[in-house]
């Protein structure tokens, strides 16, 4: 009697085709450089990172080609070379890890990312430069790598078709397209009828496809980030007012429903999460506002968010960079002030209520450029602020060096007689002098000096818009003085 012949297993990694398909790129040297938009002596600097990576590439070092690309990529955003060799070693690692055997595991454990963010982060490089460059096969090939190290193969067929609509004979792409087939049972999937688009897949809130949905208790679904919205209202279902008791970190996503949604509506999908994360992912100089008070950078501060716009502003920014901007009403004119400080979240604390605990730390002041409301709340296209530069060596940046140097001791003394005086822990937590910067970054420690005294809004405000260190300093030593003439009054 034969044994009954085992199935095969699922495709863990791309095929011999993939590999053999995909190498780095040589970055061309360009005897021009004005021509692509450079200045000589950034694009020999380009250049040489781009080899640089490229070698450790060819040494199987990716962690340390992937360096070397990112590196290269912030003088020369986009290049498409670059974009391609980086996606190429963050795919190689990927499949590097996933092809690790259990015992290398147990016993040399490594640290850093897991083989889906590489592959994730592979994959958002390939779909760059197919933005920027769709006439290459080239990049649908890398974006089909990608894929199947995320066992999306249904995509991943889609990615090679698209790559033969650009060049119809490439030998490559058809060669791995094949291999694909014939690995898994993609070509046979491919064929099935997709679903009709109804309102089953239909958020009722926000009326669009379904994004991360999730399904309450009493049946009825919706986009996890639309159902936290209405919550922040109440804590009834929507649709039918039954009560909930769901919350961000307890409930989940529905994984079957949103694997059918991605499956069936892969388009549409893409759009919405590209939605999702232009609120989420804001871009540099864009800056979502908290109006309540002047911050300064190094100062610290609790925050209570209890109303439903910076609820929703709040869950945003911990998806994105943890960051937003406090600014504060100008008394002068009676609105929102031109300046304000970005801070970031340093601790989160979601409470039962809905509510949210937020410890914040001060760092760059910005000034608004211009702004908008955005589902409630403000947000700002800003402009960063900085002291007015003293060259390094200069006459006037010793000085400068010097004049902080004598206010450190002002401020250690001042530290002193008011810990000595005020005996709460409560009232003299802020007076640390471990979190003192150096007087090496005078701007930096300005603001730490600043943040030891009581100063009224309008004051903080017009020290947020100085751009001169001297006079900052100058003036919290004149401050510091008067305060401790007056029995160290902090606040």
């Amino acid at each position: 009697m034969n044994p009954t012949p085992s199935p095969p297993p699922p495709m863990a990694s791309p095929g011999a085709a993939f590999s053999a398909a995909l190498a780095a790129e040589d970055f061309p040297w360009v005897e021009s450089q004005e021509e692509m938009g450079m200045a000589p002596d950034k694009y020999r600097e380009v250049f040489d990172l781009a080899q640089r990576g490229a070698r450790a590439f060819r040494d199987r070092r990716f962690d340390e080609a992937i360096s070397y690309y990112s590196k290269a990529l912030n003088l020369r955003p986009g290049d498409p070379i670059i974009l391609s060799n980086r996606s190429l070693a963050f795919s190689r690692i990927s499949q590097r890890l996933r092809e690790r055997s259990a015992a290398d595991s147990e016993y040399q454990p490594l640290n850093g990312l897991d083989p889906t963010t590489h592959a994730e982060l592979a994959l958002k490089d390939a779909e760059k430069i197919i933005s920027i460059n769709s006439n290459s096969p080239r990049p649908c090939l890398l974006k089909a790598y990608a894929l199947i190290l995320l066992e999306h193969y249904h995509e991943a067929r889609e990615a090679l078709l698209a790559g033969l609509q650009v060049d119809p004979l490439s030998h490559v792409l058809q060669t791995c397209l094949s291999d694909l087939d014939r690995n898994t049972n993609i070509a046979a999937g491919a064929r099935r009828a997709r679903l009709d688009r109804t309102d089953d897949f239909e958020c009722t809130l926000c009326f669009k496809l379904l994004y991360e949905p999730v399904t309450t208790p009493c049946g009825h679904s919706f986009c996890r980030s639309c159902l936290h919205q209405s919550m922040d209202h109440g804590n009834k279902c929507p649709m039918c007012r039954t009560v909930l008791f769901i919350g961000p970190r307890t409930y989940p996503i529905s994984v079957t429903l949103s694997n059918i949604i991605q499956r069936n509506f892969p388009e549409e999908y893409a759009e919405r999460r590209s939605e999702h994360e232009t609120m989420t992912y804001a871009g540099v100089d864009l800056m979502p506002l908290f109006v309540m008070d002047v911050v300064l950078p190094c100062q610290k501060m609790a925050l209570n968010i209890f109303e439903p716009r910076y609820r929703l502003m709040v869950r945003r920014i911990m998806e994105g960079n943890h960051r937003m901007g406090m600014v504060a009403i100008d008394s002068a004119t009676g609105t929102v002030a031109d300046c304000g400080c970005e801070v970031e979240i340093l601790e989160c604390e979601p409470l039962p209520d809905g509510r949210f605990y937020l410890e914040v730390e001060g760092s760059r002041r910005f000034r608004i450029l211009r702004s908008w409301d955005q589902d409630g709340y403000r947000v700002a296209e800003v402009e960063w602020l900085q002291d007015i530069h003293l060259p390094e060596g200069s006459q006037e940046r010793r000085e400068l060096i010097e004049l902080a140097n004598g206010a450190s001791e002002l401020a250690r003394a001042y530290i002193r007689r008011a810990r000595e005086t005020v005996r709460t822990a409560r009232r003299t937590r802020h007076l640390d002098l471990e979190s003192m910067p150096g007087p090496q970054d005078p701007e930096k420690f300005s603001f730490w000096l600043v943040n030891l005294i009581s100063l009224r809004p309008s004051d903080r405000l017009d020290l947020l818009r100085l751009r001169d260190t001297r006079e900052r300093i100058s003036s919290s030593i004149r401050l510091l003085s008067d305060a401790a003439e007056q029995g160290c009054r902090v606040q």
